[in-house]
């Protein structure tokens, strides 16, 4: 092996095994207006602010994902990393979480629609208005690399204290390459 075939080799090296890998979602395109697909505006529910998307008490958004080409289907790891913030420093219980909602869409198949368990993080008040993350794991959701996923982001609050997402993070199990053959071996050139 040598500099010119390293990556050749590395390509068809199978670990058996995975890492673990998160990949920054957009957050100005990959949270939309739960109601007609468009981004999120100044007008919008939930609104957009100079720090994020702003969710009002009940108020949906779609996330949309693609799942990476090195996801390690046979293990079915993925998660979903939401950076939080309450945009008030009052007694308030907030939370957020994804629907039941969900659509796989996967080359030459017709779109998956089939409901999904709900997950959500633990209500927390929001007396100091502390920035806090929640993980809510997607695992086993037979998501396959290459899927278009879109998902329903839901949140609560017990008062007025909207709930202000900075960012969402894809955690998920990955391989060393692409995990099936024909896009770890496809010519693109």
């Amino acid at each position: 092996m040598n500099e010119a075939n390293l990556i050749q080799r590395l390509n068809d090296l199978v670990t058996g095994d995975m890492f673990l890998r998160e990949i920054e979602l957009p957050l100005m395109s990959a949270v939309r207006v739960a109601a007609d697909g468009t981004p999120l505006g100044g007008s919008s529910a939930p609104t957009l602010t100079t720090a994020g998307a702003s969710f009002d008490d009940g108020e949906t958004a779609l996330l949309h994902f693609d799942v990476p080409m090195d996801y390690a289907a046979n293990k079915g790891i993925c998660a979903l990393r939401l950076h939080l913030v309450p945009a008030a420093d009052a007694a308030h219980t907030t939370d957020m979480g994804v629907t039941t909602a969900q659509s796989i869409y996967r080359a030459g198949a017709a779109v998956n629609a089939t409901a999904s368990t709900a997950v959500a993080e633990t209500a927390t008040a929001s007396t100091g208005a502390l920035v806090r993350e929640a993980i809510l794991d997607l695992s086993g959701r037979s998501y396959q690399p290459g899927d278009h996923v879109i998902l329903t982001l839901d949140a609560n609050n017990s008062g007025t204290t909207e709930l202000i997402l900075l960012g969402v993070d894809l955690i998920y199990g990955g391989t060393l390459a692409a995990y099936n053959d024909d896009d770890r071996a496809r010519n693109l050139g």
